[in-house]
């Protein structure tokens, strides 16, 4: 027969979440709960106690006077069930805690009740990604790398830019992509690795050191800055030293001010249960909500471990035919022979893809000197207009194109603008500083001046931007364009001539994702059909181009027209001073 408490006990079977606050330790957090908990399981009513039978000498009940005494059976409740002699019938509820979070940080912290227990291993196992907000401070270190450790050193921080402050973190992002892929231990030539790198599936198989997913900056706002955080198998140590390593790639210190825990596998902040909430009424239905997640997280694992059992077997079968492998490679490289291209072999670029940036091969006008020329064209449209043409205004524009990049990266994409909503906000902004304020004439002069620069007119092609392109056609290559750059590029390209040469064009605007962010060469990968070991990115710039690329897999070129780039960790072989360099490079690599 169930009871109260056994029907209760059923519910109180799966995974939840809580929110950690900071300053709590995990175990008072856990402490806290199961005693709720307990509380709840003992207030359920008992099963009515047991009953002995005593036989006892009573007074007749014939109704006479005389004291005569009779035997008389009775049912009494044994006195040894009674709570105040057994006291509360639940001692211990074993809550088990997942991912820990120290004292000094907060956030969504996973428990598991009953079997739950077992799938918070199986959560361990699987390596999800979590994610974290990290709040920051510039200018002085500290010993245990927070704000309330002691001060070992201070600096200064005027120097340090949300643009320095991106390109830190972009760096750091590749190498942990290189590391990614390292510790996945997955064939990048299959078709599975590459579903699973297009879909940000990759995870590391064993246990492995910290690895960032994702970084980027939310907020900056000098001394203070706040990072959002997505990484494997990390510590909240790791996380704080990564603001101080920030700190020291930017030339100056920072300590970390705050570590919040937002998500944790498929629990997210929405889904963690605050401090008043931590009762059986409140986690019954959250645990009933995450049921059919934690029946997917066990059966995972159990098929994650099958197939890692098979895999030791297979290797282990392998081992047998290492030494007729070996002979038959030795006999194939004795006799020269290369597979045709259509094989993509691992020593052979060709047959692969090309992806190239937009701003190397169609104009002699990079971002940077496409907005100089706009500037200029926005202070000649001033002085034409009889305003009286001043250096700030020169500069109005190149000012309002940073503010309007850090308020709304890429185009606006994520504040739901596109490229023309943001050009002609950004113009209009400009013209505004300047002195201009009827709307008609604001609208009039942003169309006119974005429109100016959608066709041919104000983009010059490099001279070897058609040899390159119709030899590496030549060469069997699917080329494309993976570009930082708006929906107006692919009537750029034709009315350039170029846009015959590439099979697809990928801006960020269409990605709704920039360089550096992985995700715009997964999409190109996608685009192109081919894994990331068989395809080649030339481009000019060292994070978005050269860094991210490599960290990919794919075989980055930093185009260095001018020799202006110094970084000292690029081989000779890795840079190109002309694009006429390529197809000869790309044959040499076979």
């Amino acid at each position: 027969m169930s009871t109260p408490a056994s029907l209760l006990f059923r519910k109180l079977d799966g995974l939840f979440s809580v929110y950690k606050p900071q300053g709590v330790h995990w175990k008072l957090v856990r402490d806290t709960i199961e005693t709720n908990l307990l509380k709840a399981v003992n207030s359920c009513p008992a099963a009515p106690p047991r009953c002995t039978v005593q036989f006892q000498l009573l007074p007749s009940g014939d109704g006479s006077s005389s004291s005569q005494l009779t035997v008389t059976k009775t049912s009494l409740p044994a006195l040894a069930d009674h709570p105040l002699v057994t006291g509360p019938r639940f001692h211990k509820i074993r809550v088990g805690v997942g991912h820990r979070l120290d004292a000094f940080s907060s956030g969504v912290l996973v428990l598991g009740l009953g079997n739950g227990n077992t799938a918070l291993e199986s959560l361990y196992r699987s390596h999800v990604t979590r994610e974290y907000t990290l709040e920051g401070e510039l200018g002085m270190a500290t010993d245990d790398f927070t704000n309330t450790g002691r001060v070992i050193e201070r600096s200064t921080f005027d120097h340090v830019t949300n643009d320095k402050l991106d390109r830190v973190l972009a760096m750091i992002q590749g190498a942990n992509q290189k590391a990614l892929i390292t510790y996945s231990h997955v064939d990048l030539s299959t078709q599975e690795a590459y579903e699973l790198a297009v879909k940000g599936l990759l995870r590391p198989l064993d246990k492995s050191p910290p690895i960032l997913t994702g970084l980027r900056c939310l907020c900056f706002k000098p001394p203070l800055f706040t990072l959002e955080v997505q990484c494997v198998n990390e510590s909240q140590r790791f996380l704080r030293k990564l603001v101080h390593e920030v700190g020291l790639e930017l030339r100056t210190n920072a300590v970390c001010t705050k570590v919040r825990r937002t998500r944790d596998g498929p629990f997210k902040m929405e889904d963690a249960l605050s401090r008043h909430h931590w009762t059986a009424d409140d986690i019954i239905p959250a645990i009933a909500n995450f049921r059919c997640t934690t029946r997917k997280i066990r059966k995972n694992d159990i098929n994650r471990q099958i197939v890692k059992q098979s895999d030791s077997s297979t290797q282990t079968q392998g081992q047998t035919r290492t030494s007729t492998c070996q002979s038959e490679s030795a006999s194939k490289e004795k006799a020269g022979s290369l597979s045709p291209p259509s094989e993509m072999s691992d020593s052979s670029p060709l047959g692969g893809a090309l992806f190239m940036n937009s701003y190397d091969i169609n104009t002699k006008k990079k971002l940077r000197l496409k907005c100089h020329q706009t500037d200029h064209a926005i202070a000649y449209t001033l002085g034409f207009m009889g305003y009286k043409r001043h250096s700030s205004e020169e500069n109005a524009f190149r000012e309002a194109y940073q503010q309007h990049s850090r308020l709304y990266p890429n185009y606006g994409v994520a504040q739901g603008m596109n490229g023309q909503l943001w050009w002609t906000s950004l113009v209009k902004s400009t013209f505004s500083q300047c002195g201009v304020q009827d709307p008609d004439l604001l609208a009039t002069l942003a169309n006119n001046l974005y429109y100016n620069f959608s066709g041919p007119e104000n983009w010059e092609v490099f001279p070897d931007s058609n040899s390159t392109l119709k030899s590496c056609t030549a060469l069997g290559l699917k080329q494309g364009v993976v570009s930082n750059f708006d929906r107006r590029l692919d009537g750029i390209l034709q009315g350039c001539g170029l846009r015959t040469h590439f099979s697809f064009l990928l801006t960020s605007e269409d990605a709704a994702v920039a360089k550096p962010n992985p995700d715009i060469f997964a999409q190109a990968l996608k685009k192109a059909g081919v894994p990331a070991k068989y395809v080649v990115h030339v481009g000019d710039h060292y994070i978005n181009d050269y860094l991210t690329s490599r960290a990919l897999g794919i075989q980055g070129y930093l185009l260095d027209r001018h020799g202006l780039q110094t970084h000292l960790d690029i081989p000779p072989q890795h840079r190109l001073q002309s694009l006429d360099e390529l197809p000869a490079r790309l044959l040499q690599e076979t």
